[in-house]
Order: C-alpha cells, then structure tokens, then sequence
C-alpha cells in the first residue's frame, strides 16, 4: 500500500527523518554530499533609464537539495526533496533541470515516501524504496558505463582529486563543467586536443588550474607549459590561481630551467627570432618534453596556421594542448575551432549575466552629425599649420586618423563628461582611441572638460600606451579597487586585452575597431562584478556604431528577454543589447620592450595628419534600444519611446490629470513611471528646461500641448486669491510650499514630509497642523492648491 501522505512533515522534516537516513543507508557519507549549493548568485538588473541596477534574489531559489558526488566536486546525481504534503512527482522536473546544469546523469526525487530516478542520457524513470537508493559503488558503474569508460581509466579518474583551499572553496557549476569534462575527456576518450569558451570574469584562469592539478595527481601529465602573449596574463596567473604549484616559474630570456615542472612562457620569447627557425627557443628541450600545453587568450593567432607561433605548437604536437578563449571567432582568422576542435564548454556572457556571476551592461550610441554627414573644407580652407586642405569630403574612418577635428574631439569630451556627471564623475572610464596622438589630444579635452577635478589631481585623466611611460606605470593605480586615481583613462590598443580592470562603469567606443574579436577583447573591460565596490553594471558609449557592426547573435544566442534598456544622461541614447566576452587577465601592466613582447601594440602613428577646428559639431539625433516582452529588439525614437511608456500607465490626456490629481501621491505616478524606464529628471534634460512643471513635461510628450513653468504656473495661483483665504501660521506654510515648489518641484511638497524638510522653522508639524486645524485639514488645504495649480491648459 502507498505510505500516507504526511501533511505535518515540512520539506526540512523529510529531509531529516527520510531521505538523509536513507541515502547515508546506501553508503554515501557526508563528504560526498553537497548540501544547499547555490547554483546561481543573486542577480543585478538595471533599471530602465536609470543608472542604477536591482537585486534580483535568485541564489536561494536554485539550490539543489542534494548533490551527490564521487570524491570532491564531481557530482553524479541531484535529489530534489518535497514535504510530506507532495509526491516524488512534484519534484523531479526540478531534479532534472539542476542535473543537466550540473551535466549529470542522474536526478532523484523524494517527498519521503520513495524515491523516483530519471536517468537523464536514456529517458528512463523508475520508482524506488527508500531502502532501495543505488550505492556510491552501483552509480559510478552505471556513470562509467554512459560515458564508455574502461576500468582502468576509472580507476584514473579516481586518482584525479580536486585541488580544495583552506577555505574550502567549491567550483561554481560551470567551472566544474568545465574542469570534469576535460578531465573526462582526455582520460576517457584519450582526446589530445581541447578548447574552452568561457567569458571574462568567469575564472578560466582558477579552471585551467584545476585542470592541471588534477591531471597531475592522476599521473597523466608531469611537465606543463602555460602559454600566452602578454605579460600581465601570466604574472597574476603565476602568483594567483597557480601559487599553490611549487614547482612553477616564469620562462625568463627563452630560457627553460628543467628544474621546474610548471612554466609560464610568452609566445614571443619562446619564439626567438622569426627569420631564423633555429634560433627558436623552445627547441632547447625535446619534443615530448611538455604532457601538457594551457594556451590562454588562443584566439590571438597561435592556433592560426598563419601564425609564426603556431610552430611552437607544432612543435610539441605530442602534448595534450588545452585552448582558452572568450572570442571563438573564425571569421578573424584565428581558427580555434579548426585546430582545437568543437569546445567542450561554451560559457557566455549573456549566460554569466543571468546566473548572476557577471556584469550586466548598457549601450548609449552618440550620433554626431559630422559623423552622419562628414566634413567637407572650404575652398581655399588652411589647416592650423597653414597648409591648404585637400578638397574632398572626410568622414568617420578618416576622423583622427588622416585628418583630426580638434571640435569633435571635443564634444566627444563633453559627452563623456556629461554621461560621467549622472553616473558619478569618480567612475572608473577606459576611452579607447584611434590612435596614440589621438588619446593624447582625449585626454587633454577630458582635464579641460573637467578641470575642477585635475585641479585636485592632474591624474583624473591620463593617457596609457605604448610609447607613455608615466601613464602605464599608473596600471596598477587605476585597476585597484582602493585607489581613486587615475580616473578616466584613454588608450589605443594597449588595453584592449589582458587588463584586469575590475571597477571600469565606463567603456568608450571612439575607434575604429577591425574585428568582432577586438570589440568583445576591447568590451571586456567592463563585465567583472564587484558590489562591494559599487560596480554592479557597466556602461557602453559608443560613437563609433561598433555595437551596430558586431552585433553576435551567433556567440551569445537570444537577448535577455526580461531586460528593458534605455537611454540615459545627456547624450542621445541607443541602447542595444549586444553581446561582449573577453579574456581573463590580470596582474602588472609591464613596459613595452624591444620585440614586441607585450603585443598588440598601438597602432603606428601616420607621417603627417591634417589638424583644423572643423566647425561646430553637434549631436544629430537620438534612438532608444530596448527588448520588448517577447525579447525582439525593438529601435525608436526617444520621444516615441517615452510616448509609448507613459500611454501605457495613462491611456488619454483625461485619465493622466485626473491620476495626477487624485487623492493618490504625486509621487506614486512618479515611481510608476520610473519603473517603465521614464525618469522625470531625464525628461527636463532632453526638453532643456529645468523649470518645466513637471505635470507639462508629462503632458507634452505623451499627448500634445503647451508647457508652462514651475513659475507662471504658482504666479496664478496667487493671482487666483486662494491665500487670501488663510491667515498667521496657515498662510506662511502654504507661501513658503508654493515657493519650495517654484524653485524645486511638485514633489516637494507632496507629502507631510514636505513641512520636516522645508518648515521646521514655524514650530515643527503638530504646531503646523493645529494652524490648519488638524492633519486632515492641512492636506486638505494643500490639495486645494495643487488642484490650482493644474486647473489650467
């Protein structure tokens, strides 16, 4: 008969008396058990039309019950566990959606009364008593039988033990994805080749670790070679994630020290010369002497057949060689996919946004109009040297390259100057340039543009590249999360990859990027979270219309369809949300030496560039991006998107008044409004009024009609005799309201808070309340004004 079902027993009762009694009976033991592991984080939202963002609570919804795992961090099965109230049934579609986050086979689930197991690979369920639960034994030979693996190479695997901290730190899901199913896949199916696809800040660095670790305690591998092209992605990897290897070091001069087994070698010192294959460095030992090559950043070419540094590869063909990238790109050249095969993880950012592990972000397009139309000189027209300007018409790729606008360069200043100002003037902000000249002359428009703040320290805006040693030895200044300066930071090419720039808000787009493997390098910057640094979310300005051009449905799949964006600050607003990754990185930002160790480096400055003011430059438009319920990318004009918005909470001009004056706060509608992406703050600024009423501002956008100010609109109020009515305490309240009100906004005095904030001075608000009447007859009185105040067209 079916046990009764036990409507007194909680979920933690069941638990407790049933299904922990009865898995411990079966012979797992509490080490190999993963009680309430989150597999997501909370999660941050931006609001629409703020520059804010919202905690989204996920972490505590998506916690399997049990995960049962052979030794540490391999997870075979989920249970799910239900009250006594529900069945095994109400539990296991929950059981089977965390199993396959977590790519096991197995998913149980158990209200107490059974258990019932999905195996995930077949589509087979079966129900089971409770003392009926497969031994840790019984599931690793039915998990070896899945995946093919012999005994001898389980017995292998077994061997392969997780790295695990002092503190006890478990791998996030997808990191052990990651790591088990190469593992997996080179011990089990002997593959020798593998890449891995996993977006900044998502810790591929800690996975290659693991990695390594393990197959080193299971004996596959002895000697292990970390490649990569730059410095800073191997010093903090060295003394970060990999310290814990004591027999790790730093290749230096192309000199392999065959003390060690763990190194770290740039491409370009292992390389030598390039016109001499024989002078290459890494021949200095065999062929088979690495089992193991981790190469990071792969997509920069050395899996390109085209590639010098390809014969490193070629070289050590015989070593099992791990590629890790952000950027799976073909079209670039790179090739990954050709030479590493199809990735055995695929972790992208939209994905890390989701789960909460990464920043979400927003994009503004500025729209210029000599972008839009170009320049053309005047007949006979001289540049500022006084040589006469071919005639023809320059656009955007010629802007900074062949002809620079001193105007341009400054209204791009006064734009990011403008955006800063709403989202804090200390925000961390990265302006990638065209050209190393023209980050110089950037930088020199952002200190004039804010020329407060270098009057406090001249390292507000600096200029980091190749050839500015005082502005790259700020590196370290500017990616600390405790150091204020440097603040905005303009470059060419030196950080669009392998910077570990942890609190950028800010990444300005005004080059001309060649490929979508440099724009998701170059947006990376921004995609690390860190609350406790109140970096939440990042920005994108973009003048360039580079989010246009690389736009990669391919890579990151469908938009955040639960995500509304919209524009935001002075600048025209489009935002789209586009897809980004990049490499992880880190460490000290090295000098640039002889044979371009630190590659790529900024771009080669052209002989001669013709330098005039060019006129005036204005911005020429605005457009708002944002993802409609069924998450289709949907363009428009502000106006009509604001339009839209407040139609949608207020159908006619008659259902806006009579909300606007009912017994309802007026602050209410405002919050409402906010919440559809509409900010009232922002209204004034795109209108270009600050003393607009606010309820005409409103009014005109989305219906039509004339606006009047704050005030005009209390001069008929007066006009209207209506203090008149009032004597001694009760009148000066209301004149010193209406004032408050003209030089501020209706918000002010909507509310009894209003009389704390603006009349403390007549005795405090019993005092006031007692001039009225009473409480009531105040509010009263209060809403009789405001309803004059809107009684006009």
């Amino acid at each position: 008969m079916p046990m009764q079902k036990r409507f007194h027993e909680s979920e933690e009762d069941t638990k407790l008396r049933r299904i922990t009694p009865a898995i411990l009976a079966a012979g797992w033991k509490a080490d190999q058990m993963l009680m309430e592991y989150s597999l997501k984080a909370d999660r941050y939202r931006i609001v629409p039309g703020h520059n804010c963002t919202i905690k989204e609570m996920q972490a505590s919804r998506t916690k399997p019950d049990y995960i049962l795992c052979r030794g540490i961090n391999r997870p075979l099965a989920v249970v799910e566990a239900k009250k006594g109230a529900k069945s095994a049934q109400d539990g296991i579609d929950q059981a089977i959606a965390y199993a396959k986050m977590l790519d096991v086979p197995f998913a149980y689930a158990s209200a107490g009364e059974c258990f019932l197991e999905f195996e995930i690979p077949t589509g087979k369920q079966r129900s089971l008593p409770l003392d009926r639960f497969p031994s840790p034994a019984e599931l690793w030979r039915r998990w070896c039988t899945l995946h093919d693996i012999t005994d001898e190479d389980s017995r292998t695997l077994d061997r392969a033990l997780y790295y695990t901290s002092a503190e006890g730190h478990t791998p996030r899901y997808y990191q052990m994805q990651a790591i088990n199913r190469t593992i997996d896949a080179i011990v089990g199916r002997h593959r020798r080749r593998a890449l891995l696809v996993m977006a900044t800040g998502t810790g591929k660095t800690y996975t290659a670790f693991q990695i390594v670790w393990r197959l080193k305690k299971a004996g596959v591998v002895r000697n292990v070679l970390y490649l990569a092209d730059r410095n800073q992605l191997i010093d903090q990897t060295l003394v970060d994630d990999f310290a814990p290897f004591n027999t790790a070091t730093k290749i230096q001069k192309g000199v392999i020290d065959q003390n060690y087994e763990i190194y770290f070698g740039l491409y370009q010192q292992l390389k030598g010369d390039s016109t001499e294959p024989m002078t290459d460095h890494f021949r200095q030992v065999p062929r088979d002497y690495f089992d193991l090559i981790i190469v990071d950043e792969c997509h920069r070419g050395s899996a390109s057949e085209e590639s010098s540094w390809r014969d490193i590869l070629d070289y050590f063909e015989p070593a099992i060689q791990i590629g890790m990238t952000a950027t799976p790109n073909e079209k670039d050249g790179s090739n990954n996919l050709d030479y590493f095969g199809e990735p055995l993880i695929t972790y992208t950012l939209k994905q890390g946004i989701e789960d909460g592990f990464l920043a979400p972000y927003q994009v503004v397009s500025v729209h210029l109009d000599k972008d839009i139309n170009g320049w053309e000189p005047e007949e006979g027209e001289v540049d500022v040297e006084g040589n006469p300007i071919p005639m023809r018409r320059y656009t955007l790729n010629d802007f900074d390259k062949t002809l620079e606008l001193r105007s341009r360069t400054r209204k791009v200043a006064e734009v990011v100057t403008s955006y800063l100002q709403h989202l804090g003037r200390m925000s961390k902000t990265i302006i990638f340039c065209t050209t190393q000249r023209h980050a110089a002359n950037m930088r020199d428009a952002i200190r004039e543009c804010n020329r407060d703040l270098v009057a406090q320290n001249h390292q507000y805006a600096v200029r980091m590249t190749a050839d500015d040693e005082e502005g790259r030895g700020l590196y370290e200044d500017f990616i600390s999360v405790n150091r204020p300066y440097p603040v905005v930071v303009t470059t060419s090419k030196l950080l669009t990859t392998g910077a570990n720039t942890k609190c950028v808000k800010l990444i300005v787009l005004d080059s001309s990027i060649r490929s979508m493997t440099e724009f998701k390098q170059i947006i990376g910057r921004g995609t690390r979270l860190r609350p406790d640094a109140d970096k939440t979310f990042f920005s994108i300005l973009d003048f360039r219309r580079a989010c246009d051009l690389f736009h990669d449905p391919d890579f990151d799949g469908p938009a955040d369809d639960s995500t509304r964006w919209s524009g935001e600050g002075d600048p025209p607003a489009g935002e789209r949300p586009t897809r980004f990754d990049d490499g992880e990185t880190g460490g000290e930002l090295p000098p640039a030496p002889p044979g371009g160790e630190d590659m790529p480096l900024d771009d080669e400055e052209p002989r001669r560039i013709i330098v005039v003011e060019g006129g005036e430059v204005s911005l020429a438009g605005k457009s708002v991006s944002y993802l409609d319920e069924n998450g289709k990318l949907v363009v428009e004009k502000f106006e009509d998107y604001t339009r839209r918005n407040i139609r949608s909470c207020f159908p006619t001009e008659e259902d806006f008044r009579e909300a606007w004056n009912g017994a309802k706060a007026k602050r209410v509608i405002r919050e409402e409004l906010a919440s559809r992406g509409i900010l009232v703050e922002h209204l004034k600024q795109e209108l270009g009024n600050p003393d607009l009423d606010e309820f005409d501002m409103i009014r005109h956008i989305a219906f039509g009609g004339a606006m009047l100010t704050r005030e005009l609109r209390a001069s008929k109020v007066r006009s209207a005799k209506f203090l008149e009515q009032y004597q001694g305490i009760a009148r000066e309240v209301l004149e010193r309201l209406l004032d408050t009100y003209t030089a501020n906004s209706i918000f002010e005095i909507d509310g009894v808070e209003a009389l704390t904030t603006h009349c403390q001075d007549f005795g405090g608000t019993r005092k006031i309340f007692r001039a009225f009447g009473d409480r009531k007859l105040y509010e009263a009185s209060v809403r009789a004004m405001e309803h004059i105040l809107y009684d006009y067209a």
